[in-house]
């Protein structure tokens, strides 16, 4: 073989490893492995997902998103599709193949709602609806509403509007009905059979006053322990009087408190003081199996993702976990 030959075989095998390279990533067989507690952030373009399953070893994973500020999040581990409600682009971001998408790498974007709403809170899912929860705000004339999108063929479609006559902050959906907070209020508002309404007013079914919270933000409702959870800000500028309010028997405590009835402080098992880092709590979420609460802490810090053991008394708790997450909006437990 002479000189020339020889040098273009050695040409040849080094393409043919450098096309190999390349070829794994356009491939998609990238395994990223994440957890199942995800948070997101109103101060920087980036999801976070943290693994609690080995809790003496947390691990955290990061992408990039395409919105700067965002708020409700929700993640459906069936379609791999992960929902984002977007405040900086005023709509429904809908994310796909996190699994083959390196750690720190953006997201692909792989469709969008039309911008229809503004300063949006939390969104919440049934089937193929998405609700958003519009916070009043000098932007959007000091309306509070519901937006409702239709998801089908990688498309989210504006399908209702509703005008729910409160201040909004969180929302989700259990069954038919629709649990929402009452922002600037200690009041839980439910809405039944919701999305059976035509577009404009409606009216909540059920109010109920949850003594002892200043001004919520937060719920969480798990269907397995029948028990709601409910945060307190307290004074907003505080970052020291947040809470979390516990629920236990849930729904026999809210057919019990009837419309414009209240639970009472003795009925619930309330986690606030000094210990807690609770300022101001914008999210929670509830793992039944392990019996943890995650927290998105907003106030202390710039934003931190916290942890809970279920109690079973009133207390002063320090939290099982506590990290610093920059502008903590909004958390979801992915099943």
């Amino acid at each position: 073989m002479n000189r020339y030959k020889f040098s273009t075989l050695i040409l040849l095998i080094f393409s043919t490893l450098l096309l190999s390279c390349d070829n794994g990533d356009d491939d998609n067989d990238i395994e990223t492995e994440f957890g199942a507690v995800f948070v997101s952030s109103n101060l920087s373009p980036i999801v976070g997902i943290y693994d609690f399953s080995d809790e003496g070893d947390v691990s955290l994973v990061q992408f990039g998103i395409a919105s700067s500020d965002a708020d409700g999040i929700t993640y459906d581990s069936e379609s791999e599709l992960l929902f984002v409600a977007s405040r900086s682009n005023n709509r429904v971001e809908v994310y796909s193949d996190l699994k083959e998408t390196e750690i720190n790498a953006n997201l692909d974007l792989s469709f969008s709602s039309t911008s229809d709403f503004s300063n949006a809170r939390k969104l919440a899912i049934s089937g193929d609806k998405v609700l958003i929860a519009q916070d009043a705000g000098d932007n959007n004339n000091q309306q509070n509403r519901f937006f409702v999108y239709t998801v089908s063929n990688n498309t989210a479609t504006l399908s209702n509007t509703y005008d729910p006559q409160i201040n909004l902050w969180d929302v989700q959906f259990a069954g038919n009905a629709l649990y929402a907070v009452e922002d600037n209020s200690d009041t839980l508002a439910v809405f039944n059979n919701l999305l059976s309404n035509s577009d404009g007013v409606v009216t909540a079914s059920q109010k109920v006053q949850v003594a002892g919270i200043v001004r919520t933000h937060a719920l969480f409702y798990s269907s397995e322990s029948d028990i709601m959870f409910m945060s307190d800000i307290g004074d907003a500028d505080s970052g020291t009087d947040g809470a979390i309010h516990i629920i236990q028997n849930f729904s026999a405590k809210l057919s019990a408190a009837g419309t414009n009835g209240s639970i009472a402080e003795v009925d619930q098992i309330i986690i606030e003081g000094s210990n807690t880092q609770l300022g101001n709590p914008v999210g929670l979420t509830y793992n039944s199996d392990t019996q943890k609460i995650y927290v998105a802490e907003r106030k202390v810090d710039g934003g931190k993702l916290l942890a809970f053991d279920l109690p079973t008394a009133n207390g002063n708790f320090a939290p099982s976990f506590s990290q610093n997450f920059s502008g903590a909006a909004a958390v979801y437990l992915a099943d």
